[in-house]
């Protein structure tokens, strides 16, 4: 071999060397810093979710009863104009932990029992709320507060997934418990390397309001104040001082720092005579909540402490209690799964927000949709179940709009009786306008009703068709011009002497109840034997009772047969079944009463 090729490949393999040794040496650099012995889930921050029940969004800073929040937003983010979207406790906290809305999941939001099928439907639906979703990731999950709505035990709620679930709702004097517990809980997360997801909800200052002695002394306003309000600001004051504890107990135990602490509340409180009598049920609700969507009964805090950060900032732009999900998501570093409804914050924190958020919220026979300050309120039957509060027939759905820059208090809302006639009301256009696209934007939020539609190929001049519900009522989807229609809520008859094929369709509203129909050719009514139905045209005969599956065809029309005098089927999924006559369990009962729920 010549000396100069054994130069050149002498040089080649140092080259080479030098190279390798340059990666190892960055890679044994970079894996020996400050974090390379600890495991990836511990760069992720800390969570802790508070929850202070019935807070209104007006109280923080007003009445001198609020120290500890005020010290805690000089190093947040306050968010002034943070709505929910559901105004009673358990269809708001599964907002909190579902990001959807309320409507989105089979658990209902009209009643307090849950009944089975509802329970077991939304363990099929909702297979990571966010406690099991941050469990998944490493973070070890607990909640510590009075919510009975976060357990399946009494027939009330749903579980959500928490590892540890300490809840106090059939204790008295809870507050001081829940800060008890709190400590304990976190002593144990301070030995732990993983993070953690600690949800702490105060039931304080629901109604009954009763403060401890001394508490409402700490009240300063020259607002004159009735003995309830008194007592309301009272507790508030109480649950001030336990979260001062609280904040300074994180402190000691070194989790302040690289811990998200988010602050809120499920709903607000009515304080407004004009409210007292709820509009939309007609309910007694002053110093209560959950029959409307007034912004005293939605408009509640949101303050948001970020893990290493001193920010103090203001944001005045309208937020949803839907977005907090994903802004969780978003901040300790996960993604946000196409099913959540809501839009992470850290854009708008981040001040890269390109659009305004719009509202959409429901509640007892309330929808409501809302851009800025302007909000469109619904009395409806949509999400009705038969039972205490609905026993199946449908009234009148009038509409609310109000200007809270014009009128604050929503003390004077223009009235619409009917939607369809609102041109006879001579409205200035461009309110019209709004008014009639605000109604299509609470049509667009809801879920779809399911779709019922009949095939007929008549045999004779003389068809006839009637369509019964037991609750509820019949709406017309389609149906060709030239029919004969008597359309009397529960019952639609309809005739025709056309002899050439034609189809209807009709919604049930709410979906309740399954139709039940019958067609006559001339007078001669057409056996169940030879009516089809469903994707895979069976015989409506073949089934006596829980047909429901049999007459699905998902999202695809079904082939129908040349041959088929009727063809029957459904488009849009099983209806729900909530007429349940559930009764509520002693122990559930008195968990209510505590809560101030039932009297």
């Amino acid at each position: 071999m010549k000396p100069n090729s054994v130069s050149i490949k002498l040089k080649t393999f140092l080259f080479l060397f030098c190279i390798f040794s340059f990666f190892v040496c960055k890679k044994t650099s970079s894996d020996t810093g400050p974090e390379s012995n600890l495991p990836n889930t511990t760069k992720r921050p800390n969570v802790i979710w508070i929850v202070i029940d019935s807070l209104r969004g007006d109280i923080i800073g007003r009445y001198g009863v609020t120290p500890n929040l005020e010290l805690f937003a000089e190093n947040a983010v306050t968010f002034k104009y943070h709505l929910v979207n559901a105004a009673w406790t358990r269809p708001s906290t599964l907002v909190f932990f579902t990001g959807k809305y309320a409507s989105a999941n089979p658990v209902n939001f009209w009643d307090y029992p849950t009944t089975k099928s509802e329970v077991d439907a939304f363990y099929r639906s909702e297979k990571r709320p966010l406690p099991k979703l941050l469990k998944d990731h490493s973070f070890v999950t607990y909640m510590v507060g009075n919510n009975p709505f976060l357990t399946d035990k009494f027939g009330l709620g749903v579980d959500v997934g928490f590892d540890q679930l300490y809840d106090y709702s059939n204790y008295s004097e809870d507050t001081k418990k829940i800060t008890k517990k709190t400590f304990e809980v976190l002593n144990e997360i301070s030995s732990h390397d993983k993070p953690f997801f600690l949800f702490l909800n105060y039931n304080d200052p629901h109604k009954p309001y009763t403060p401890p002695q001394g508490f409402t002394n700490r009240i300063q306003t020259n607002e004159v104040l009735d003995e309830r309000k008194m007592n309301y600001l009272g507790e508030v004051a109480f649950v001030d001082e336990e979260l001062g504890k609280v904040f300074a107990e994180l402190k000691n135990k070194n989790l302040w720092e690289n811990t998200i602490v988010l602050i809120t509340a499920d709903h607000g409180e009515v304080m407004h005579a004009a409210h007292a009598i709820s509009p939309f049920t007609g309910t007694n609700t002053y110093y209560g909540h959950g029959q409307d969507l007034f912004l005293e009964n939605i408009h509640v805090p949101l303050l948001i402490k970020l893990p290493g950060s001193h920010l103090k900032q203001s944001i005045q732009t309208m937020t949803r209690s839907i977005d907090l999900f994903p802004t969780v998501l978003d901040y300790v570093g996960l993604p946000i799964p196409n099913s959540i409804q809501g839009k992470s914050l850290k854009p708008l924190i981040e001040n890269k927000e390109t659009t305004k958020r719009t509202y959409y919220g429901e509640t007892r026979f309330t929808q409501g949709y809302g851009e800025g300050h302007e909000f469109l309120l619904q009395r409806s039957y949509r999400f009705h179940e038969l039972g205490k509060f609905w026993l199946g027939s449908v009234g009148s759905e009038f509409y609310l709009y109000s200007d809270t820059k014009k009128d604050p208090n929503q003390e004077n809302p223009l009235r619409i009786s009917n939607i369809a006639t609102i041109q006879d009301m001579k409205l200035q256009p461009d309110l019209e306008k709004k008014i009639l696209r605000f109604w299509k934007q609470i049509r667009s939020m809801e879920p779809k009703l399911p779709l019922y539609h009949l095939s007929i190929q008549p045999e004779s001049k003389d068809t006839e068709i009637l369509i019964r519900v037991p609750s509820g009522t019949i709406r017309m989807a389609s149906y060709p011009s030239d029919l004969h229609l008597e359309e009397k809520e529960k019952l639609v008859q309809i005739q025709t002497k056309r002899k050439d094929p034609f189809e209807i369709s009709f919604e049930v509203y709410p979906d309740v109840s399954f139709p039940e129909f019958s067609v006559s050719f001339s007078k001669k009514q057409i056996p169940k034997s030879e009516i089809f139905t469903g994707y895979f045209g069976v015989s409506l005969a073949s089934c006596q009772s829980n047909c429901d599956l049999l007459y699905e065809s998902g999202s695809k029309r079904p082939v129908i047969h040349p041959n088929a005098k009727v063809y029957f089927w459904k488009e849009g999924g099983q209806k729900k079944s909530y007429s349940s006559k559930q009764e509520l369990g002693t122990d559930a009962l008195e968990i209510l009463k505590k809560q101030g729920y039932v009297q």
